[in-house]
Parts: structure tokens; sequence; C-alpha cells
């Protein structure tokens, strides 16, 4: 019945008469088995034209004639029924066939849906019935149809058949625009024969196509599926099938690639050749391998080719040719790749780069579908190669990699990867997978600890003598020596003149080594260009703050100092190393007190390492210039608060002994006591200044002198000594009379200022900030300028106008944090905590002070850590929290009391006592009142108001009431000295002493 109507009687046709007859026999057969109610049938038939009964009668009586028995046409129940089974009725048979091929391939039965939903529509051969009876069963039948249509392409991209269905696809979507279900299946094809962009362009077709023409949306289960193919979700990959290709297997998990083996995934989906460049054991090849497992989409296959031991391009061919097994020559293996979608990885391309290259070329322009996958530690150069540099394991992976293989090694004694000797061995080895594994190896029969300390020849322990790998895979040493030798003679001594820097380089101090190996400064650039384009060396581009640097990985810098040793120009390049960081040295003190601050610093904390590594070669060869070093940069140690420049500083004066001139010692004492000032090693900073005053007056060097005198205010300030202070600042002044020295000036008079301001000298203090301020105008230092404006801010705390302390403090600190001045920075925060509390904002206050502590504390200055932890706790107490003043004020007091004193130590002894007091802890009355003499006694107004509000509330609690009010008023009185320091907020006793009386 679909299509013109046949009837079968033992395989013979019977004839059947045509129109009503035909008619009434399609439509018993769409009800077979069934009886049909003669009123139904004659309005089905006849339209609702008036009929008589005997007229159906005479239809049926003539279709019984035509079918040669009576049987077949059964009557009964008022109607008519085909007395066969459903299945002998074509129509029914579509109907039934395609919801068990649907269940079939639910079930997994690709190939059953496949066979039952073809044979049900090559059953098809037209509609069924001419009536607007048969319009439903026409609609149910069409809907049968297109379900087996989609039934049978699932099952056929289930078989693997994708790339043969996408024509038929394109074909049924063209017939049938709005299915969804077709599309959904051409796009599938289409992604599973490896054409991402042609699926991704079929759904914006598809999404257009039903905007534009119906004003829909694809519905969900399209827009779910474009979002797979954008993730490459494998659940639309296809079965899991053998593959064609050669790859290996793996033969142990590959760790911490992940993200990398994703992003290549991606990159070969969009573009045809992809290049994994990096350094020998970087792991080039197990990540293409691993990314290569990904691509099962690829009907033709993924392929390796290992040209490791290919040296000509003819080898290169033959090399790829044996690993498809293809039978002839090139022409064989373009025809055997235009066949499908097909991966070819090259592996080791750098020794054969342009036979790699020119191969590549070929394949790609002949074979449309194919994409290549190459591992190098140089780029092909070919035009749409994307590169991918493969860089080494993050900390954390490198350790996993380690833990895993040693764990495989070790048996019963696993690795713990929390260890930190797993850490900073992992650390040592660079994040090098090969160099990784082959001190895994190890641990068989060294500790951890034991091969951390033969890294320094650890070409002897990064190798596996028990593995049966190729030489490079078994020895880091054999790796790294497969890419020297492919090296130019001038890239060798490249090599070796990065070698000598500890932590990288600037292109210049790099020309100035190479050149004296013998290589012209012009080519130098040419030189690192190709190191970097192999791999061999690592580029870090900071952009405009300061220029690109050049380093190399550890391992390769190890083997190429033992290939300079072994050339016998080690000397000759560590004098160049030398040499240059100490001209360098000569402008580094002009530079950071000038307007190009930044850049000078920034050198100086970028060559922290190669400084070292000069002085240490300069101790032994040339101790003056190691001495004109550390004098030349000791003052941008200073402003960086480097902690250790006092230690460089010292041994370069030790070795340099009675040689070096007096100004030289001189001008190193003092620039070791100011940096052991900041670190509050104050006797051995007076000491050292003490010594440089000697030497000063032994040479009659007046700017010598004044030097001596405000550094030694420096150190006598931050134990408080603010009037001794005050005098070595003027006598310092009054030195520098007739010298052009105006940044000595700006500096003695800024100290002058904070003398003046923390003793409470107001007229002097104006007097110096008029000073600071007209010096200022002559220099170019921010360091200096910043402190300038932080003086501004203190100076505006002792005038009360506690906004504009706010403000000019605020702005300090953060120009500080700015530019890197972290110890200025941490005492500016701290000044601004203060004043932020004096403004009125307690809170803020105790917040700002708290983050001074943890910069200081980051700087390693612990005296500002003590002096901001007395300030924190004294607001503390003033917020009501107790428990965290304590905390913070018992830390301050202990260090004070081991240091013997400080910057606020009697201020923090007080409140302490005070909280002691106030928890009625034996003896806190007796220090309180010890306390309050030595306050009298050093005119300490802010500590003599505490002592008393605190004997006070003591005497009150007592229920003298009398001598409390006494107490609080003498402070009162005392406020009057103090107030630019403590706010009423502050005096937490004499609130309670009020709020009793």
């Amino acid at each position: 019945m679909l299509g013109p109507v046949e009837v079968r009687r033992d395989g013979r046709l019977v004839p059947v008469p045509g129109g009503k007859t035909s008619e009434l026999l399609v439509r018993l057969a769409l009800e077979a088995g069934l009886f049909v109610a003669a009123d139904r049938l004659v309005d089905d038939l006849w339209d609702g034209v008036a009929t008589r009964r005997n007229t159906l009668q005479s239809k049926v009586a003539r279709l019984r004639r035509a079918l040669g028995d009576p049987l077949v046409i059964a009557s009964g129940d008022g109607g008519y029924k085909l007395a066969v089974e459903p299945a002998d009725v074509d129509a029914l048979r579509v109907l039934r066939d395609s919801v068990t091929a649907a269940e079939l391939l639910a079930a997994g039965d690709d190939r059953g849906a496949a066979h039952m939903s073809a044979s049900a529509l090559a059953l098809y051969r037209g509609e069924v019935g001419e009536g607007e009876w048969a319009a439903p069963h026409r609609v149910r039948l069409d809907e049968a149809r297109m379900k087996l249509i989609e039934t049978r392409f699932s099952a056929r991209l289930a078989l693997g058949d994708g790339g043969d269905v996408i024509g038929e696809l394109e074909a049924a979507v063209a017939t049938d625009a709005y299915r969804e279900g077709l599309w959904g299946l051409l796009i599938t094809a289409l992604y599973r024969a490896g054409r991402q962009a042609d699926a991704l362009a079929t759904y914006q077709r598809v999404r257009t196509r039903l905007a534009d023409e119906l004003g829909l949306v694809p519905g969900p289960q399209l827009q779910q599926l474009e979002q797979q193919i954008l993730n490459h979700d494998p659940a639309i990959r296809g079965p899991d099938r053998a593959a064609a290709g050669n790859l290996p297997s793996m033969a142990a998990e590959l760790v911490g690639r992940e993200t990398e083996i994703a992003a290549l995934s991606d990159l070969l989906h969009s573009r045809r050749l992809v290049e994994i460049v990096g350094p020998g054991g970087i792991g080039k090849t197990a990540v293409a391998i691993a990314t290569a497992r990904t691509l099962s989409e690829f009907p033709g296959g993924v392929w390796l080719a290992r040209l490791e031991a290919a040296t000509t391009a003819d080898d290169v061919l033959d090399t790829l040719i044996a690993a498809l097994n293809v039978t002839g020559g090139e022409a064989a293996l373009l025809e055997r790749l235009k066949s499908s979608a097909a991966v070819v990885i090259l592996d080791n391309c750098e020794h054969v780069i342009d036979a790699a290259a020119a191969l590549t070329v070929r394949l790609l322009d002949a074979a449309s579908r194919l994409r290549i996958l190459c591992t190098s530690q140089v780029a092909l150069d070919v035009d749409g190669e994307a590169v991918f540099e493969l860089t080494p394991l993050a900390i954390s992976a490198a350790v996993e990699l380690f833990t895993l293989r040693a764990a495989a090694r070790r048996g019963d004694q696993p690795v713990s990867d929390a260890d930190d000797a797993v850490r900073e061995l992992c650390r040592s080895l660079d994040g090098l997978p090969l160099a990784i594994e082959l001190a895994a190896a190890r641990t068989r029969t060294l500790s951890i600890e034991e091969i951390t300390r033969r890294l320094d020849d650890r070409f002897s322990v990064l190798s596996d003598p028990t593995s049966r790998k190729p030489q490079r895979r078994r020895a880091l040493k054999a790796t790294i020596l497969w890419s020297y030798e492919l090296l130019f003679p001038d890239d060798k001594r490249g090599l070796w003149a990065l070698a000598t820097f500890a932590g990288g380089a600037p292109l210049p101090a790099v020309e100035s080594v190479l050149e004296a190996l013998d290589v012209p400064a012009s080519a130098a650039i040419d030189v690192v260009g190709r190191l970097a384009s192999r791999s061999l060396v690592i580029v870090e581009d900071h952009g405009a703050a300061m220029p690109a640097r050049y380093r190399l990985l550890d391992s390769i810098r190890a083997f190429a100092l033992e290939a300079m040793t072994e050339a016998g120009l080690t000397e000759r390049a560590l004098a160049a190393h030398a040499a240059w960081f100490a001209a360098a040295a000569g402008s580094s003190t002009r530079g950071v007190r000038g307007s190009d601050q930044a850049e000078h610093l920034s050198f100086a904390r970028a060559e922290r390492a190669n400084i070292d590594a000069a002085l240490a070669w300069s101790a032994t060869t040339d101790p003056l210039s190691a001495l004109r070093m550390v004098n030349g940069f000791g003052w941008a140690w200073i402003v960086l608060g480097d902690s250790r420049g006092a230690q460089r500083i010292l041994s370069a004066l030790d070795a340099a002994g009675d040689a070096a001139a007096t100004s030289d010692r001189a001008g190193a004492l003092l620039l070791a006591a100011w940096i052991e000032a900041s670190t509050d090693r104050l006797a051995l900073a007076r000491e050292h200044i003490a010594a440089a005053t000697e030497l000063a007056d032994a040479i009659d060097d007046v700017d010598l002198q004044a030097r001596c005198c405000y550094y030694l205010a420096y150190v006598v300030s931050h134990r408080g000594e603010f009037e001794q202070a005050m005098e070595l600042t003027d006598r310092s002044s009054a030195l520098y009379e007739g010298l052009d020295r105006p940044w000595d000036q700006a500096a003695s008079w800024l100290f002058a200022s904070r003398a003046a301001i923390s003793a409470r000298d107001h007229v002097r203090a104006v007097e110096a900030r008029d000073q600071v301020e007209h010096w200022l105008g002559m220099v170019d230092d921010p360091w200096l300028h910043v402190r300038g404006e932080a003086m501004l801010g203190e100076l505006a705390r002792i005038e009360h106008r506690f906004d504009d302390a706010v403000l000019h403090i605020g702005r300090a600190a953060q120009t500080s944090g700015r530019l890197g001045f972290l110890q200025t920075e941490a005492y500016q925060l701290s000044s601004l905590g203060r004043a932020r509390c004096q403004a009125g904002d307690y809170v803020a206050g105790a917040a700002t002070l708290e983050l001074a502590i943890e910069k200081a504390e980051a700087t390693g200055d612990v005296r500002m850590v003590a002096l901001a932890r007395v300030h924190l706790g004294r607001v503390l107490r003033a917020l009501g929290r107790n428990a965290a003043a304590r905390r913070a004020l018992e830390t301050a007091t202990a260090w004070h009391r081991a240091a013997g004193g400080g910057e606020q130590a009697a201020l923090g002894e007080c409140l302490l006592a005070a909280l002691d007091a106030e928890d009625r802890i034996p003896g806190a009355e007796q220090r309180l009142a010890a306390i309050l003499d030595g306050a009298r006694r050093d005119d300490d107004a802010p500590v003599e108001v505490f002592a008393l509000d605190a004997l006070a509330r003591i005497a009150a609690d007592g229920g003298d009431v009398a001598t409390a009010r006494d107490l609080c008023e003498a402070a009162d009185r005392r406020m009057e000295s103090a107030s630019h320091f403590i706010t009423d907020l502050d005096r937490t006793d004499a609130r309670s002493v009020r709020q009793s009386a």
C-alpha cells in the first residue's frame, strides 16, 4: 500500500479492481485483523456523500471475488475486516519496524538497527491512499519514515561510516530542512570526519535558516551539540574501535601535561601544521603521543615517524614511508594520505630541519585533510605553522612525577610528595621531566638528600645505567650533547657566555662576555636569537618596565660551563662578567639618587645573583674591584631594604684589606652601618660609623666627616636619642657649608626634621622642614621626596592637623609601595595607622598598623615590627579588644627587653602594665610607679599620661576616689604635651575612673 496497491497470494500478484474497491482494501488493510464499522467505511470512502449500505456491500462482494477467497473479507459486529496478519501489510510493518529499530539502536545493536531500518525504508514506494480519510495515516507513516531514516544514519555513524554518510545527510537536510535530528546527525558526521570547522558552519546554517524562515532558534539538543564540538567532548567522538596508526603503548602515566594536551588537541582541530618546540628532555615526544591518542576521529589514523636516526632528506622520507607501511615511493605515500583524514607525527626534526620542513609542505599541499604534528627544538619556519612551546613542569607536577617514579623504583619505601627535600630537588632539576625521571631512578640506591647534594656533578647522578633505552633517554648529558653538537661555533660560545650569568642577564652584559670570547658584539643578537629559536635559551620579556633577560636552565648551564672549562676559557669569561658588573656599579649610586632611580633599582634587584657571583670571583682575583663594586651598589641595597648588603660589603672590605683607599674603606663602613641599623644591629652600626669617622678624620675628608654625622644621626634615632640626633645633623649641615652636596644636605635635614618631630621640638621641626624643601628642590630622588612627603605628615600630626597628616603620610606610603621601597613603606604605614587614629578612625588605624607589621616582617625589619606592635596594642585596647592588645604588647616588649630597648619601648611596658593592673596581676602597680618615674625623668608625656591613668584606676578600684581624681587631673594637664600622639579615646583607664566617680 506504500505506493500503488499490490496484493500477492502465494507469491503471485493478484489484480485488484481500481476505484473504491481498491480504496476499500487499503482502508481495511490499515486496520488488518480488526473489524471496521460499516458506517465508518461509508463515511471515509464516500466522504459524507449520501450512500446506501448496499453500495458498500457490492464493493465488498467485488473485492472478495478479486481476492479469490471470500473468507479474507470477514463480516461481523456490523462491519468488515481484512483477515490477514498486520505484518503482512507493508504500512503496518514499517510502523512496527520503526519502533523496533529505534529500540535496537538504544540497546547498542547498531548493525541490527541499521539493517532493520534499511529494510523498512525499502518498503516505501509512495504514499498510502488518496482520500481525505487517509491523511492521518499518511502523516503517521511519513513520521515513521523519517524516524527510520534518522535511526539508520545514527546506526551507520555508530558503526564508523561517518565519512560515507555525509553526502546522503546533505541530501536529506535539503529535502527536510526543518528536521533538527537530521541536522544534528550531519553535524556529528562532519565532526567525526575531522571537519570541525564544517560542523560548526553547518550549525550556523541551520540556526540561520530556522531564524529567517520560522523565527525559531535551534532546540536544546542542537545547542548542546555545538557546545560539545567546541569543547571536544569525548561523548561525540564516536565508537572506540581499533584505529589505524602505529602509536606505541604508553609505558608509564604522563604527569602534569593535561593542559598542554588539551591545547594541542584544539590546535590540531583548527590548524593543519602544529609544532611542539622545547629543549631536550622537556618531554616533547611523550606529549605528542599523548595528544595523538585523543584524536580518534581521524579515520586515516595517527602515524608516528621517529627521525632521530635520519641524516638526509631521503632518510626523512623513507622513515615516514616505513612508518605508514607504504609500498612504493613518495607518490604512493601521497596517494595513501589523500584517501582519508589522518595525522602524521614527525618526531625529532631539529637535526634535519630543512628536509622535514620541505616534506611537510609537500604533504600538506597534496593531502587536504592531513594534519601534521612535529616535535623539534627549533620551529620549521613554514607558512601557516602553529608553534607550541613546551615549558618545564610546574613544581607541583614535578613533585608528583618524581614521587610516582620513585615509588615504582623503591617498592615498599614510597616517597612523600609533601617532603620539602623532594620539592627542593625538583626545583633544582628545572622541572625537566627527563632529569626528574633519572633522579627518581637513583632513589633505589641514594637518598633524596644525597641526590640533591650530588647535583654539583649532575651529569653523573642524572643517568640510569640500568636502563635499556637509547643513550639520549637514559643520560641527561647525552640529551644536551645532542642539541649542542648541532650548534655553530659562535652559538656554542654564546652558551658559554650565558652560562657565566647566574639567573640570566640583559643583552649588553651577554655581548660583553661574548666579545671576551672572540665573538663580535655585533653578532651577539644573532647568536642569542638562534639559541632561543632552538629552545636552549629562555627569553624573559617584562615589557617596558625592564629590558629582556636571557637565561639558561640549570642543566644546560652546567653543561655549558663544563664545555667552556674544557675549552680553557672559563677565567676569561668570568673576568669579563665581573668587569661588566663593576662598570655598572660605577653609575649605580648616582642613578639611584636621580630621576632614573626605578631603572637602577630594578637592575640591582634583578642582578643580585650575578652581583654576588662577580663579587665572589673578584674577592680572590681583584679585591679592590670587589670593594668598588659594593660601594657602587650599596646605596641601592639600602633603598631596596636588602638586609644581606652589609654582609657583602664587609666581606669585600676584608678581602681588600689595607690595600684599599681610606675613603673607599670609610664609605663601605658607612653603607654597612646604615643597613645594620635598619636591621636593628645598632651596636655594630655605631662601631662601624666610629671606625669610618676615624678614617675620615685621618685624611681630613670633610664630605666623609659630614656623612658620618648624619649616618650616626640615623642610627641613634632608632634608640630614641633624638637630642643627639639633632646635634649630629647640625654638625653635618655645618660641615656641608661650601660643599656642593644638595642630596646629602637634603638627607641630613630630613633626619633633623624626624628627630625634632619625635622630640616634639616644633620650632626646630619647622626650620628643618624649610631646609628639606629647599634642598629637595635641587634633587630628583623619588626615595628622598617620598620621605619629604612623610615628614610633612609627621609635622602636621604634632600641629594637630590630623586630616592633613593622613593625606601626606598616606600619599607617601602609597608611593613607597609603588616604587618598591619596602622598608620605607612599612615605616610610613605605621605612621599612617597612628594618624588615622588621631583623625578619629581607630578601626582603619588598627587595620593599617596590622598591614605595617606584615610589611615590616616581610623585609626582616624586626625593630619596625616591635614599634608597630606597641602602637597596635594601644589602639586595640582603646577599641576594647584587650586580648588582642595583650598579644601585641607582650610580643613587642619581649623583643625590646631582649634588644636592650628601642623606640617606644617604655610605652609598650606602660601599656602592658596597665593591662596587668586591669586584670589584677600582682606587681603591676609597682611597675607602673617605676615607669611613671622614668617618664618624668625623660619628659615622655604620652607614657606619663598612660601611667597616671592606670594608677588612678587602681586607686579608684581600691575605693580611694580622691587619689584617683588627683591622678586623672595630673594626666589631663600632661595631655597638652601628649595630644599630638594620643587622644582621649586612648585613655581607657581614665574613662573607667570617670565612670566610677
